[in-house]
């Protein structure tokens, strides 16, 4: 068959596309963290980091104080923890209790539906004053809105950034708030009434991908979308997929074939955070394909059969590699493999019954993917 030296101009184009935009996302990637290990080796640390933490009852949820904790790893050397049920507002402003280059740092979550940040540098006596709206209390995100919120004024203060305040300023500004809610003791039955944080995280999104088909068409590609529940406290989750693969075709002589198809899937994952911000996952999963063929006539001699369609099952494993550029949206890189659980291949056959072989799928099919999640 000489179809696929037709069609190899093609291919090298197809898959230099797709490297480049995979490539794309690690250099991003990349870049990003070089360019925070290079602000965090030129910079110089931070003494002391002092956070209190104003919970009311219980005091010190310990989600919130272990992401807050991983944002300030890498700033100060010492970090230390109050947890009170109650604040005291000029706690912040007292030049006396801090050690010399001491930041102090003041999260107050009682409302429940925002978080009031202080934060003061008592070295330059120059704070920084938040408000962060908290749609579904702490939960993962909100946890790290806050945690972000603080990494980022932490660094202001310590670089002396236009964007603080003074004292006098620090003062007018929260003296604009209305007084935080006090901690109040709550029947059982009024606690089981509070919404609480979801347990779980739903990703959407969609993807784009290309993997080897056969020597006939080498290359196909699939649009897909992707529904993922993870457990904000396990690294482990689910995922169904709902894909189709765009038609390609072969126009072998005396006869060829145009195939596309659609999918569904389902799978589990296991993922592993590599950073802040970058986590990597591997999974497995199950599926069927729908899989349609028309048969193409290349000469006029041959009359082709009518177009059919056939069911396929088969299993894939993939590895993927997610940034979360946002609170919500994530981009990422996947590799996958296919393997169908039957040998697929399309034949002619002759008018005295013989049968040659036009096109044979391969068995396992490598192939590359970029992804697109948004959390609901």
């Amino acid at each position: 068959m000489n179809a696929g030296a037709r069609r190899a101009a093609r291919v090298p184009l197809l898959i230099l596309t797709t490297i480049v935009r995979v490539v794309g996302v690690v250099a991003v990637v990349a870049v990003d963290e070089r360019r925070a290990a290079a602000e965090t080796e030129t910079a110089q640390p931070i003494d002391r980091v002092e956070v209190t933490l104003i919970a009311g009852a219980p005091p010190c949820p310990p989600p919130l104080r272990e992401v807050v904790a991983e944002q300030l790893a890498d700033l100060t050397p010492d970090l230390v923890w109050v947890c009170k049920e109650r604040i005291d507002p000029e706690e912040a402003f007292r030049p006396d209790g801090a050690g010399a280059g001491a930041i102090r740092i003041a999260i107050d979550v009682r409302a429940g539906t925002e978080a009031r940040l202080t934060l003061g540098d008592t070295r330059s006596d120059r704070f920084v004053i938040r408000r962060v709206p908290l749609r579904n209390g702490l939960d993962e995100l909100g946890r790290e809105e806050i945690a972000q919120i603080v990494r980022f004024a932490t660094q202001a203060l310590r670089d002396g950034s236009s964007a603080t305040l003074s004292r006098t300023e620090a003062r007018a500004a929260i003296a604009s708030w209305s007084p935080p809610p006090e901690a109040t003791a709550r029947s059982p039955a009024a606690a089981d009434a509070v919404p609480q944080p979801p347990r779980f995280a739903v990703d959407l999104g969609p993807i784009w991908s290309v993997s080897f088909f056969s020597r006939e068409i080498p290359v196909v590609q699939d649009l897909a979308l992707r529904l993922a529940v993870r457990g904000l406290a396990s690294h482990l989750w689910s995922w169904a997929e709902a894909g189709y693969r765009l038609p390609a075709s072969d126009h072998a002589e005396p006869i060829g074939v145009e195939i596309s198809a659609a999918s569904l899937r389902l799978g589990v994952g296991v993922g592993q955070t590599g950073t802040r911000r970058l986590s990597f996952s591997g999974g497995a999963g199950i599926g069927l394909d729908r899989i349609s063929f028309t048969p193409i006539g290349a000469a006029n001699s041959v009359q082709p059969a009518a177009p059919d369609a056939f069911w396929s099952a088969g299993a894939r494993l993939t590895f993927d590699a997610e940034l979360r550029a946002t609170t919500r949206l994530t981009i990422g890189a996947r590799l996958a493999c296919d393997v169908a659980a039957a040998d697929i291949h399309y034949d002619l056959r002759g008018s005295d019954g013989s049968a040659r072989r036009v096109l044979t799928a391969f068995r396992v099919t490598p192939g590359l993917g970029i992804m697109l999640a948004w959390r609901l």
